[in-house]
Parts: C-alpha cells; structure tokens; sequence
C-alpha cells in the first residue's frame, strides 16, 4: 500500500509541475505578444503636412516602410501632434538655442509665372526677368517696364496673386528680396499653394509664382498647360544665353540649379524639423533615411537635392 500511495504522490507532483510549466510557457508568450505590439505601436512616426510637398513626403514615407517592415508612416494637421514638420529653412531658423533640430533634405526653387494669354510680358518671356523687374512686379510697384498700349487707363496691367508671409513659397520670394521685405504685394490667396495657379489660369491678366513641382507637369516634365514660366535673366545681362534656355524642360532647369552657383533664382533649403531631445530613434532613422536615400526622389517631385555637404549622420542631439 505505501508504495502505492508513494507513485500516486509522485504522478500528482508530476502533474502538478506540467501545469505550472504550461502556465509559465502561456504567460512567457503572452508576455511576448504584448512587448510586440508595444514596439509595434512604438514604429509610428507622426509628420505634420506640408503643402508645398506633400507628394514628395509621401514618396519618401513609401520608401522608407518598403524598407523598414512594420513602420508606419502617420500624417497629422497640426505640428504640434507631430514628430516631424517639413519647413523651408530661411536664414531666421535654425536658432542653436531652439528646442528643434533642422535637418536639410532637399532644395526649392520658386519661379514667376503668367497666365499664356498675357501679352504684356512678351519681352520679358523672350529675354527674361531681370532682378529689379522680377522684385517690383511682387512688390506692387509699377514702372514703365510694364506698360502697355494694349491697355487702358480703367484696365490693369497685370493682377498679382500671391499668399500671406507665413506661406513657405511665400517665404522663399520674401527672403530673395531682402530684409526690408516684410510682406508681398497683390491679392490674398488662402489655402494651398496650388490655388495661386488655378488664380492665374482663370485670369489673363493673371501673374503669380510657385514651386517646381507646381508649376511643371510632372508626368512630361514641361511648364503646365495655361501657364507661361517667367523666364529669370541669371546674369541680368537683358537677353537669355543658349545655355540659360532651360525653362521649358524641367530636368534641365534642375541640373542647372544644382550645377550652378547664381543666386538669380530663389531657391532655399527644406528641412525636417523635431525635438533634440524628445525625439525618438526611429524618428532619427527616418530621417537619416531621407537625408542619405531618400533625396534620390526629389527631381522626380520638382525638388533639387540639398546642398548641405556635411556628414549626414545625426550625430548630436
């Protein structure tokens, strides 16, 4: 009888000890699973819209998850709710003292433009835009480069559309005239930059300006259909130069943008904006990404590569 008993209390134990190890196996997996969906929901990167590059942040946001399994890519309205903001990075940012780190991941480039069926800029499209006319046709100050017999005295020369300061293409323009430039001349557009353009092509005495990938049909790569590029004269020598023609191929503006060192043209860099010290590593790795692989999709969009050569790498906070 007692060795009965004993192999009874043997298997009992032994039973015992199965189920405290399929036990601890199920809460080591459970276990598992939740730090999985915490890293999960920690692989979400949070970028404010940009208008002015929208197409272009999601290319790079595509990219990035094909290459990274698992990561997702949220877009929000409001900067504050982000990780990221894309800015056009004038020379009032990038403070050392600010809590936010810029990265530069791209250039653009801004251009005057005129609805195709205004003749007042003729001369101006076959010679192009000299400095002192592109400035007093954004600042609202009309000379005799501008006038016409055409016109008369009830009828505008031309009607400038353009966007409050804080617009990014806005900025660009602004700060290519110089400091004492605080706002631009012409009727408010509100909303989207793309809304300037649909202003001039609805008007024949339309004039305004935009980005590249605004301006330029992206598919063939010439100025959009209704609209006139006003051409800028780079030297200011009053007449476009063979190797100046590259206004009507959107490929060849860009590699003369990026091969050239005059300044005619406004252009600024674009940058990533975060928190040095709250942002997260994989909010670092995306935009590293971007920096080193990620600007091979700008010509695509409209957008020139940066012109920022140093190291890449994040290296400080």
């Amino acid at each position: 009888m007692k060795t009965t008993e004993k192999k009874i209390s043997k298997l009992r134990k032994a039973g015992v000890s199965k189920f405290v190890g399929k036990a601890t196996l199920i809460m080591a997996v459970m276990a598992v699973c939740s730090s999985l969906q915490a890293q999960n929901a920690n692989k979400t990167i949070t970028i404010a819209g940009s208008k002015f590059a929208n197409p272009l942040i999601e290319k790079w946001a595509s990219e990035y998850s094909k290459a990274n399994s698992g990561v997702t890519i949220k877009f929000v309205k409001n900067t504050e709710q982000s990780e990221l903001a894309l800015t056009v990075n004038t020379p009032s940012q990038g403070d050392e003292k600010s809590a936010e780190k810029l990265v530069n991941v791209g250039r653009v480039a801004v251009l005057p433009v005129a609805n195709e069926k205004n003749v007042l800029f003729d001369k101006q499209f076959k010679n192009g835009i000299k400095q002192e006319e592109f400035k007093n046709i954004f600042l609202g100050i009309v000379t005799d480069e501008f006038d016409s017999e055409e016109k008369s005295a009830t009828e505008p020369l031309f009607t400038v559309y353009s966007q409050a300061p804080q617009s990014a293409t806005a900025k660009v323009l602004i700060d290519h005239f110089g400091k004492s430039v605080s706002e631009l001349s012409g009727i408010l557009v509100t909303g989207d930059d793309k809304y300037l353009i649909e202003s001039v092509l609805s008007d024949s005495t339309g004039v305004s300006y935009g980005n590249l990938s605004l301006i330029y049909d992206l598919n063939n790569r010439a100025p959009l259909k209704g609209i006139k590029i006003l051409p800028i004269d780079p030297d200011n020598s009053g007449r476009l130069k063979k190797e100046e023609l590259v206004y009507s191929n959107l490929d060849q503006l860009i590699t003369f943008l990026e091969s050239s060192k005059n300044k005619a043209i406004p252009t600024e860099e674009i940058s990533f904006s975060f928190n040095k010290k709250n942002s997260s590593p994989l909010v670092e790795d995306f935009v590293n990404w971007v920096k080193i692989s990620g600007q091979q999709f700008n010509h695509q969009y409209g957008f020139l590569r940066s012109n920022d050569d140093k190291d890449p790498a994040l290296t400080q906070k």
